[in-house]
């Protein structure tokens, strides 16, 4: 019995360790998707001339995830055509980026950004946009220096801290 005992407490501090040390990745992995959707944006803007609703549409797929949800909230408020101003369509959708752990810093970025598009001409959108992108990878530069840090650091905790437990109780 205490042989079992002592399993599952190592095993269940351990895999405590290994979930927060995956949240070190998983920040990593949606600011990457977000950058690739605002260069996206860019370009469609930029480009392809396309309007807000139709890039949002089409890209609600192509995500998965923190960005495929923010795109969905974007999108259903679109497609509801209640009159609601985009910006304030966006802004609800950076509060679910930001319930999903989304660093302060990226929302506001993300919240100016949605400030200026659709009403702006293509250009001043566009500069915005490279404004954006360029905070965005500074941030994610942050979230790879965490992630390297923290990572093999909670995982070694979670075990460590299940044998010591393991200690104290036998």
């Amino acid at each position: 019995m205490r042989l079992i005992g002592t399993a599952l407490i190592v095993f269940s501090c351990g895999m405590m360790g290994l979930i927060v040390a995956g949240s070190y990745g998983k920040r990593v992995y949606n600011l990457r998707q977000l950058i690739s959707f605002i260069q996206i944006l860019e370009s469609e803007i930029h480009f392809a001339r396309t309007t807000l609703p139709d890039i949002i549409s089409i890209q609600k797929n192509e995500y998965s995830g923190v960005i495929a949800e923010f795109l969905r909230i974007l999108d259903d408020a679109l497609q509801n055509e209640e009159g609601e101003e985009f910006s304030k369509v966006w802004a609800h959708g950076i509060i679910n980026l930001g319930e999903e752990g989304f660093p302060s810093q990226v929302l506001g970025d993300m919240q100016e950004l949605g400030r200026v598009l659709g009403i702006n001409d293509v250009s001043e959108q566009t500069k915005h946009i490279k404004k954006t992108l360029i905070r965005l990878e500074q941030a994610l530069q942050e979230a790879k220096s965490e992630q390297e840090k923290h990572t093999r650091l909670w995982q070694y905790m979670g075990f460590s801290a299940g044998l010591l437990i393991v200690l104290l109780l036998f």
